[in-house]
């Protein structure tokens, strides 16, 4: 038998999930839009030792319009997902906000905002099995 209140609790993840990845969404679309592209350098990858599959997430250095040093990790991560150290990489990001920046590649663009909306209906699915079933 289900706990009470199961089917609302994995809706409203879901529904918490899908509103992230419509603000990534909004994110990537302004980038697109009015954010400033330059060059960057892949200068690490961050592996999670405590993951048994080895996931990377790529650290990545830029000098902005100001003429600042910025490192950003990358949205996106897991297996795969490495960009090899020391390799040069486009990078868009928002003129006000240079830390909101983004590897210049689909998958790093896209990627995070499908993630979101995968697992979203996984939940939102589990919730309405739950609810119906």
């Amino acid at each position: 038998m289900a706990m009470p209140g199961a089917d609302l609790l994995c809706i409203a993840v879901g529904l918490f999930i899908y509103a992230c990845a419509v603000r990534d969404a909004r994110l990537v679309r302004r980038l697109r839009r009015e954010g400033l592209r330059t060059e960057g350098l892949v200068v690490a990858n961050i592996v999670d030792r405590r993951d048994e599959s080895a996931a990377q997430t790529p650290v990545i250095r830029f000098h902005d319009h100001q003429g600042y040093v910025v490192e950003f990790k990358t949205a996106i991560q897991g297996i795969g997902m490495g960009l090899a150290t020391g390799r040069r990489v486009g990078v868009v990001y928002l003129p006000g906000n240079s830390h909101k920046a983004r590897v210049d590649m689909r998958r790093q663009l896209v990627g995070p905002a499908v993630g979101m909306i995968l697992i979203g209906t996984l939940f939102l699915g589990l919730g309405l099995v739950i609810a119906f079933g």
